[in-house]
This record gives structure tokens, C-alpha cells and sequence, in this order.
């Protein structure tokens, strides 16, 4: 069993699979008439106060205290962000959320993009069950949401992490990509550095 601290480095490494999770699944149109868009507006009602990240820290969501995923992901995750690359920015995980459970409304991550004041920004959420939870792809249909196929990402991965399975929606931020796509072109992690 993984510990809350665990759980939330799984969840937030899946969230930082921006060349694995590509954009699949995206709607062309960026998610605006989307079949899903009933119940992407109650993932906004669910998770409307997280833009307050005291909230979110409040409701167990953390970030991760160390490691690649503590910092910005952006589609190269490295911590040298002045390349202006499409990201997802970034992650607070609630650890216990993390497992073979997906509830639209309970996304297992808030994500954040840094600002040039330095502040944080709610931009999407992120959905992740681990592979051990769910079962392997060649056993089971990945889990879904939103009429959305959960994006495999396999083990050993660059994360060095077990194999699980993600979804973003970017809910709170409009992405030219769709809907959930996993990089955002309207994000960047220039600015991370502020928060580092």
C-alpha cells in the first residue's frame, strides 16, 4: 500500500506525462460544445474553491515536496522553463484519492499554472488510477470519463513510477488542443521559477 505522500507522487508523476498523454481523446473545438459539458460544469461547481490553494492544501491536496514532480510540468520537465513549451504547470495530489475509484467530481489533482506575478492559477484538473487498482489494458478498457478514454501510460516509464492511467480536463482554462489534451499551448512554466 502506497502512503499519502506516495500516492500523491504517483498521481502528480501521471500528471507530468505530457509526450505519453498527449492529446488524446481531444475535442477539436477546445471542449466548448462538448457532449461532457453538463458534467464538466459540475467538476467546476466540485472544485470552484480550489483556486484558493489554502482550500485545496485544507481538503488534503499537497504537492509534492521534492523530485521532478515538484516542479512545473511542461512537455520537456526540466526546471529550465524559458523555452515558452505547452504544460499542464503545477500539481497538488490528494494522496487518497489515488485509486481505483474515478468520481468526475473528486479529481485525484488540482493543476496550476505559474503566473507572471507569481501567482497560482487553477487551470485543470487531473484524474489517475493506478494500473494495480484498475487492471493491465490487455485485460480491461482503460476507465473513462466524460465519454473519455483514460490515457495508459505503461511501467517502466521516465517517471519511474508503476504503470496507472490519467485523464486532464481542462476545466478552468480554455485549451486550443481540447478539452483533454494533455499540454495546454496557453500554459507556460516560463514563470515557474517563481514558485520553485
Amino acid at each position: 500500500m502506497l502512503n499519502s505522500l506516495g500516492r500523491a507522487t504517483v498521481v502528480l508523476t501521471v500528471l507530468a506525462l505530457p509526450l505519453v498523454a498527449g492529446a488524446s481523446g481531444a475535442d477539436a473545438d477546445g471542449g466548448h460544445h462538448h457532449r461532457g459539458n453538463h458534467e464538466l460544469e459540475k467538476v467546476r461547481d466540485a472544485t470552484d474553491r480550489y483556486h484558493s490553494i489554502q482550500k485545496a492544501e485544507r481538503d488534503g491536496y499537497a504537492r509534492p515536496p521534492s523530485g521532478p514532480l515538484h516542479y512545473c510540468i511542461d512537455e520537456d520537465l526540466d526546471t529550465n522553463d524559458t523555452n515558452r513549451l505547452p504544460a499542464m504547470g503545477f500539481h497538488w495530489i490528494k494522496g487518497s484519492l489515488v485509486d481505483g475509484k474515478v468520481d468526475a467530481e473528486h479529481p485525484e489533482a488540482m493543476v496550476y499554472a505559474p503566473t507572471r506575478t507569481g501567482r497560482l492559477r487553477l487551470v485543470a484538473v487531473e484524474y489517475v488510477v493506478p494500473e494495480a487498482a484498475w487492471g493491465k489494458p490487455k485485460n480491461k478498457k482503460p476507465p473513462q470519463l466524460f465519454g473519455q478514454d483514460f490515457v495508459h501510460v505503461a511501467a517502466p516509464n521516465r517517471y519511474k513510477i508503476p504503470a496507472f492511467y490519467a485523464l486532464h480536463a481542462w476545466v478552468w482554462k480554455d485549451n486550443p488542443d481540447g478539452t483533454f489534451a494533455s499540454m495546454n499551448p496557453r500554459v507556460s512554466c516560463v514563470y515557474a521559477h517563481l514558485n520553485q
